[in-house]
């Protein structure tokens, strides 16, 4: 945990320098690349052992995985830190309590990066790529492609540590409308990647206040709607992953519910100016579990509490 919140702030001060130093070419991260090789070979020689990829495919996976999400990867974010039209900028961490049964941690803790990039109808953020599709007074349509980051993993688990849950990419739509303090939004996703096959419509109303002039405070509630394939995979075993007389799979197994089911969820964000320019955030959220989803094996708790707290600069 504690590497995790170091990685957090050295990628996030990384990020900031190299916005400062936006004359150093592009070309250079390609030394950080070999540099980072290099440390890695070490530390490999030193505490892992050499597993040979085993045929064609496995070797073009760490091809790819070299040349995309590593190689690509940085030069993309070097050309956009240094040179795009970036709002926002930083880093924060969390907390999220694991509501799965014999959970190796009650309490999860990562980091993530904040970042926030718009250009015309495009906004780039944590939360995917939006383009606004329409506005009309206080409405707003937006096209959506959004990552499903599964925070809490049934593989963290000491029963279920076969039931591994990646990361996903959902896209759909999304209404927004906004008058005074108050806001509403409706959002339609559906899996693209294949990891869930399901699709899920969240419902959501917020007001916002600012008790004091450095202070704003947004505080929302709603429900997700998830159809019976995201169910499964949030909250479920299919019996793909498990012998049929263990397996909760929804709208399949005997006494799992069809159609889908509903989160409820409350939460409160806050957001203190601490200069101009930078901002001490942080989060709360609440969601709530029915039976239906607690009648599952996989699942020991009726709900579970996710904490936010991270600094950003605006540019």
């Amino acid at each position: 945990y504690l590497a995790a919140c170091a990685s957090a702030l050295f990628w996030s001060s990384y990020s900031v320098l190299s916005r400062r130093l936006g004359k150093v070419p592009t070309e250079a991260v390609a030394g950080f690349c070999l540099g980072t090789s290099a440390l890695s070979l070490a530390a490999h020689l030193a505490f892992e052992t050499t597993v040979w990829p085993a045929g064609p495919g496995e070797w073009g996976a760490v091809l790819a995985l070299a040349a995309f999400p590593v190689g690509l990867a940085f030069f993309v974010w070097d050309i956009g830190v240094k040179h795009g039209d970036i709002q926002v900028l930083g880093a924060g961490a969390y907390a999220v309590t694991n509501p799965y049964e014999s959970a190796k941690d009650d309490l999860e803790l990562g980091a993530l990066p904040l970042f926030l990039f718009q250009q015309g109808r495009l906004t780039v953020d944590l939360s995917g790529v939006s383009w606004r599709a329409l506005e009309l007074g206080p409405l707003q349509l937006d096209a959506r492609l959004s990552p499903r980051i599964p925070l809490v993993d049934p593989d963290d688990t000491e029963l279920y540590d076969g039931l591994d849950r990646d990361v996903g990419v959902d896209a759909g739509l999304r209404v927004g409308a906004q008058r005074g303090a108050f806001s509403a939004s409706a959002e339609y996703l559906i899996d693209i990647s294949d990891q869930s096959g399901g699709q899920s419509v969240d419902l959501n109303i917020a007001w916002s206040v600012a008790p004091i002039e450095r202070l704003e405070l947004e505080i929302s509630a709603g429900a997700v709607w998830s159809d019976e394939d995201l169910s499964t995979w949030l909250y479920g075993i299919s019996t793909d992953e498990m012998i049929q007389a263990r397996a909760y799979e929804f709208g399949v197994s005997p006494g799992a519910p069809s159609g889908g089911v509903w989160t409820p969820h409350l939460g409160v964000q806050a957001r203190y100016r601490l200069t101009d320019r930078t901002l001490l955030i942080g989060g709360l959220e609440a969601d709530f579990y029915s039976s239906d989803i607690t009648d599952s094996p996989l699942m020991a708790d009726d709900s579970s509490t996710g904490l936010f707290v991270g600094v950003m600069r605006r540019f």
